[in-house]
């Protein structure tokens, strides 16, 4: 493929060098927790179908590179009608599985199920050490359940003798919880987690703004000294950046991630899967979802390897694209009021995103690959 960028010709030469699938199963959640995107989208909701996501299997086959399968996006996994026959269907075929949940819907029996399928990953969502009350204020999901699930993963894994599921913990660090964070990751360390992501909050209204810890306002630099030296005995342990900084990286795209929503559009990364609004250190700006096409109609290699998508990740590997974060115009600017487009020419635009600046973190299995599985 030829192109052209600021008066050079580039060549690229496209392969099926996929690594991980994410797939959004549905988009509906048992919980209504209060900072999540689904309390602010324009979205429908819905679940996959059962037929498209056998077709996403085939399609999957045609990558060599293709790491893992992971059942992600914005919902709860475990709501949908076909859940567990999803899980068995992936790995039945032979694919490393991962997960994110809530951790609600998933008894005992259903985890005994993951461990002797060999489900390979899964990550649970935590910000707070349960307590007395065991109340967490950014959500609806008690902290005591995960532990409990924790606990039966553990216990389980034992019994069977086996290393999987790696469990992974996601806390997402605020002003009401970022002093505990080195204590929750002793606590964790005792739990049997091995791994811990410490994200930000990505702000959808003024008030959640007013929650944030990368703006200026908390000195975090103790928190993540003390979480690096407790890493080195355990959990493993992946955190986000608490202040601006000049590098981009898109994880999504370096790591070669696609994510396949529960209708079959095909997006690069999380941030493009839904229409939401968001604050971006003040400022409001609307995200449109921005999709490469639809595997309903394309096979998922065609879709991957066309010309839009291949020159979509080059443009953000070769970060050529505005900064708009830190731009003195974006005070005045009307391409930062949405993601259709930037100011360089670029659809959709990435100039705002605080997942390419490391504030905002998601699971991304890369580690877990070398390190547990």
């Amino acid at each position: 493929m030829k192109f052209h960028l600021w008066g050079a010709k580039v060549s690229i030469d496209p392969k099926p060098d996929l690594k991980y699938l994410y797939i959004e199963i549905t988009n509906r959640c048992n919980l209504k927790c209060e900072m999540c995107f689904k309390q602010y989208w324009e979205d429908e909701e819905g679940d996959m179908d059962w037929d498209l996501f056998l077709k996403i299997l085939d399609d999957a086959k045609e990558f060599p590179d293709l790491k893992m399968i992971y059942f992600g996006g914005i919902g709860e996994p475990a709501v949908h009608p076909r859940f567990m026959d999803m899980v068995r269907e992936v790995k039945r075929r032979g694919f490393a599985l991962g997960m994110s949940s809530n951790g609600v819907l998933l008894t005992e029996s259903i985890l005994e199920e993951f461990v002797r399928l060999g489900v390979d990953l899964i990550y649970f969502s935590m910000d707070a050490i349960p307590t007395a009350s065991d109340i967490i204020k950014l959500g609806h999901v008690t902290s005591k359940v995960v532990e409990n699930r924790i606990k039966t993963l553990v216990r389980l894994k034992e019994k069977y003798k086996t290393e999987k599921p790696v469990i992974g913990v996601e806390v997402v660090a605020t002003k009401e919880n970022y002093r505990q964070l080195p204590e929750m990751a002793l606590y964790l360390r005792e739990l049997g987690v091995d791994s811990m992501l410490v994200s930000n909050l990505l702000p959808m209204t003024e008030e959640q703004a007013k929650l944030t810890v990368y703006d200026g306002s908390v000195d975090m630099d103790p928190i993540v000294r003390e979480l690096q030296r407790i890493a080195s005995g355990g959990p493993f342990m992946k955190i986000a950046e608490f202040r601006l900084r000049t590098e981009r990286y898109c994880e999504f795209v370096e790591n070669n991630v696609a994510v396949v929503r529960w209708d079959g559009e095909v997006f690069p990364c999380y941030r493009f899967l839904h229409t939401y609004p968001e604050v971006i250190f003040e400022r409001e700006k609307k995200v449109i979802a921005h999709s490469f096409g639809n595997v309903k109609e394309k096979n998922l290699k065609d879709i991957w390897m066309s010309r839009d998508f291949v020159w979509f990740r080059f443009i953000v590997r070769a970060s050529a694209y505005p900064s708009c974060i830190d731009c003195p115009l974006n005070d005045s600017c009307s391409f930062v009021l949405d993601t259709r487009q930037d100011c360089w020419g670029n659809s959709p635009s990435c100039g705002d995103c605080l997942w390419g600046r490391g504030i905002i973190l998601c699971p991304i299995p890369t580690e877990y690959m070398g390190k547990f599985l």
